[in-house]
């Protein structure tokens, strides 16, 4: 009994997963997993951007995950990626553009708001760890969503927004605000 409560569960979550995906709005009935519910602003999009300026290495090997045995292979992504694009991959774009190493060097940027979500598969290769915000030039606020992913702070509102997320959203209307005021002293050029 308590192993099918189990599976029940993991169930619903998968379920709810896709719907949040397929149907954040709750209007569908029945949701098409095979659609794209953002057309070109999706999956599409996203491939796009994935193989031309965001490569992400990301292997699976069935022991700490769900996915089946699979090694990233940077040579057969390029190839991929130049093949349905008809497009230079720049597999290291990021980095040159952004600077980097073992991290980035955000020191000449300023007014970037990052924020990064612990229920994100990618929250380990994002900024969550960056508490200080004299990492740029200035004004770089960093805000961690503990219960969301990335992203979902960019989302219309919804009822089951958890606080963390309210709370993401009002930082970066502060940041915003700031940003695009007019500045309190006059600047003589």
């Amino acid at each position: 009994s308590s192993g099918i409560n189990a599976e029940y569960g993991a169930i619903t979550a998968i379920a709810a997963g896709a719907q949040m995906y397929s149907n954040y709005t709750g209007q569908l009935r029945c949701p098409d997993l095979d659609s794209d519910p953002a057309g070109d602003l999706g999956m599409t999009g996203w491939d796009f951007q994935a193989c031309l300026e965001m490569i992400l290495p990301i292997s699976s090997n069935r022991s700490t995950d769900m996915f089946p045995d699979e090694q990233f292979d940077l040579e057969s992504y390029v190839a991929y990626c130049e093949e349905r694009w008809n497009s230079t991959a720049r597999p290291f774009w990021l980095k040159y553009y952004f600077g980097g190493g073992d991290g980035y060097d955000f020191s000449g940027f300023s007014n970037i708001f990052f924020s990064n979500g612990r229920l994100d598969p990618w929250a380990v290769g994002g900024t969550a760890l960056i508490l200080d915000e004299d990492i740029c030039l200035s004004d770089c606020p960093n805000v961690l969503i503990e219960d969301g992913a990335h992203h979902l702070d960019l989302r219309s509102s919804n009822p089951a927004d958890p606080e963390s997320v309210l709370m993401a959203r009002k930082l970066e209307v502060e940041a915003i605000k700031r940003w695009t005021s007019p500045p309190a002293t006059k600047v003589e050029l």
